[in-house]
């Protein structure tokens, strides 16, 4: 009876484990009946703001003249600005500061009065137009100051060009998927998976042939010349498509 028993146990054992082989067995089959597809898309899109920067500051011996004096050009800058057709709501201030001037000589750093320094910012459509009459009028100011441009997408148009791209990320990855299940003669079945987002991929970002990606746009230092175009945001973007393939 005890033999019999054994016997009995030893045929269960041995169902089990072929029944535990059958299942991984078919567990591996499963997952290696897919591909991985990354479908890619970038694109380049002109602008559609600007962003004029301007920097002033002063310097006086005294703390509160360095700040009154920087006040006068802030406002002269703010007048210039409204004469050529910006709203007062449009223009802004920005990083306000007042430092010890610190100068050499001798060979020894002094204090030689205060440093008051601010940024005045105004974003503005950008065409041509608006690009000319602000360099326009500041090629004549008497006021000092450092001018630089920045271009960038407004909210709208930046939402318009994701939907566009991840448009073109998908499409990329199903005709790559098409060709690999041609070129290697197995059938597509259904898509398993979509990633996107993840942390292999972040979403839209900007893109820079030289840099990978780029959080900087197109920027424009010191211009005081006519004509200039800004060049055209590049965006970039990927997804990742599973298919389930035979």
């Amino acid at each position: 009876a005890s033999i019999k028993k054994i016997r009995t146990m030893n045929k269960f054992y041995i169902l089990l484990f072929c029944l535990i082989t059958s299942i991984l067995s078919a567990q591996d089959d499963n997952q290696s009946k897919t591909i991985e597809v990354v479908g890619f898309a970038k694109v380049a899109i002109t602008p559609d703001t600007g962003i004029l920067n301007i920097t002033i500051d002063n310097i006086n011996l005294d703390f509160s003249k360095s700040i009154n004096g920087l006040n006068s050009k802030s406002q002269d800058i703010t007048e210039q600005l409204k004469k050529i057709g910006f709203k007062q709501s449009s223009i802004r201030t920005d990083d306000f500061n007042v430092r010890k001037n610190r100068v050499y000589r001798n060979n020894k750093s002094i204090d030689s009065g205060y440093k008051a320094t601010q940024q005045i910012q105004l974003e503005f459509k950008n065409d041509q137009k608006n690009i000319t009459k602000i360099l326009d009028q500041f090629s004549k100011s008497s006021t000092e100051f450092n001018l630089n441009f920045n271009f960038k997408l407004s909210d709208s148009l930046k939402k318009n060009v994701q939907e566009r791209i991840i448009k073109l990320a998908t499409r990329d990855a199903i005709e790559k998927a098409e060709l690999i299940s041609s070129a290697s003669n197995v059938d597509l079945i259904k898509i398993n998976q979509i990633k996107y987002g993840t942390n292999y991929n972040s979403g839209m970002r900007l893109y820079n042939r030289n840099n990978g990606v780029a959080e900087v746009v197109s920027t424009i230092d010191n211009s005081i010349i006519k004509g200039f175009t800004p060049k055209d945001i590049v965006y970039s973007d990927n997804i990742l498509i599973i298919w389930d393939i035979k």
